[in-house]
């Protein structure tokens, strides 16, 4: 009984449990007229490491409106298009996670207007001295069912490309 309880304690300590904060994700949106990128540092969720089971998870949700493209119009725009009322955030759970040194494959699952998506995408990773994480993925809106806007009776690309940033010192 003397050794479990030690065991246990050091278990506890090589689980940890970061609560996300003022993250950054961003995506970039195209028309044949011009490019933007929309920016949100309303990133928020969880990421649970445990470095000696090899577990990891990540749990992430940004609010649609925290989004700003420097362009109210826009902004709206984006906003009535994906029924921010409607489906006010957008959500990632990873459901596979690994590791291979300063990288990380990551499998979830994308709840984006009400629609669940298996997404993959690679980050570059540092969990040394708590946890840092970059990457992106592409989405197609109209798997998504959304119906892009038009600018002069040409709609935006349905392809959007989504990069996040994570960091927890």
């Amino acid at each position: 009984m003397k050794f479990i309880i030690p065991l246990l304690f050091v278990s506890f300590l090589s689980s940890q449990t970061y609560e996300i904060k003022g993250a950054q994700i961003k995506y970039y949106g195209s028309h044949f007229l011009h490019d933007w990128i929309g920016v949100s540092n309303d990133l928020n969720g969880n990421v649970f490491i445990d470095k000696n089971n090899s577990k990891y998870q990540v749990d992430l949700n940004v609010p649609l409106i925290s989004f700003s493209s420097n362009n109210s119009n826009r902004d709206s725009n984006m906003l009535i298009h994906t029924e921010a009322f409607s489906y006010p955030e957008v959500i990632f759970k990873s459901t596979n996670i690994v590791l291979n040194q300063n990288s990380a494959m990551v499998e979830g699952e994308l709840l984006f207007h009400g629609i669940t998506k298996k997404i993959k995408t690679s980050a570059t990773i540092d969990i040394a001295n708590g946890f840092v994480a970059n990457g992106s993925f592409i989405i197609n809106l109209k798997d998504f069912n959304i119906e892009t806007p038009t600018l002069m009776l040409i709609k935006i690309d349905d392809i959007i490309k989504i990069e996040y940033f994570i960091s927890i010192n």
